[in-house]
């Protein structure tokens, strides 16, 4: 099974992961075509991961580390352990393990920055993968690189989903409003660029969306929304 369509069986089956390891998924020669340590992938199987848990990965396979987005930066405080570690694993029993890290992943406490750009609209900056709050909002809104892996999520399978890769984020306002939808979410894009999107933020009059989340995995994304903090 691909590791994507994985992700749903294994929480229909009530999985939790105690060690996640991913140390060549076949990228070069194999066929692979997304990177399963990327903040995409791993953001997406978040539900998934025990609030500790242990992580072996050999971040030295990605020759292209910005491509893939492969960085590890993610809510988890991460520490390294050794083979005098009882929790360690040794990654060697793995085909290609030589170069790999074994993680310790404890995840952080969700912190959330409340921004003020309009009093219609309750805006949010949520340090957590977006897939932890699916159940709960309206609508997402996704952005990542294009390896292939959109096909998978522009399906049935995911009504709630929507590609800021094949629509404007003002398609998006307008799809809000257009099927009352209050609650919505989504993940960085634009490159941190959002100047344009605080502008639509502040000056929008409608009642849908009436909160925005913005939730991201790398700690220093949304930096420009940020600075609107009890402005």
């Amino acid at each position: 099974m691909d590791c994507l369509e994985s992700i749903a069986f294994l929480k229909q089956e009530n999985v939790k992961i105690d060690y996640f390891v991913s140390l060549n998924e076949g990228l070069f020669e194999g066929g692979g075509f997304y990177a399963i340590n990327s903040d995409f992938f791993l953001g997406y199987v978040m539900p998934l991961l025990n609030h500790h848990y242990i992580h072996i990965m050999d971040k030295t396979y990605y020759y292209d580390l910005q491509m893939y987005h492969v960085t590890m930066d993610l809510p988890y405080d991460t520490i390294e352990i050794d083979e005098n570690d009882d929790r360690y694993l040794n990654p060697r029993i793995f085909s290609g393990g030589r170069n790999a890290k074994v993680l310790q992943m404890s995840k952080l406490m969700t912190s959330d920055t409340e921004i003020s750009l309009n009093p219609r609209i309750k805006i949010k900056i949520i340090h957590d993968s977006i897939w932890n709050y699916y159940e709960e909002l309206e609508s997402i809104v996704i952005s990542f690189a294009r390896q292939g892996q959109g096909e998978f999520f522009n399906t049935i399978r995911f009504p709630k989903v929507l590609n800021l890769n094949e629509m404007k984020v003002t398609e998006v306002l307008d799809f809000c409003e257009n099927n009352r939808i209050q609650k919505i979410g989504f993940t960085p894009w634009g490159g941190g660029h959002y100047k344009g999107f605080i502008g639509m933020l502040k000056e929008r009059k409608s009642d849908y969306p009436n909160e925005v989340s913005l939730f991201h995995l790398n700690k220093n994304d949304y930096q420009e929304m940020k600075l609107w903090k009890n402005a």
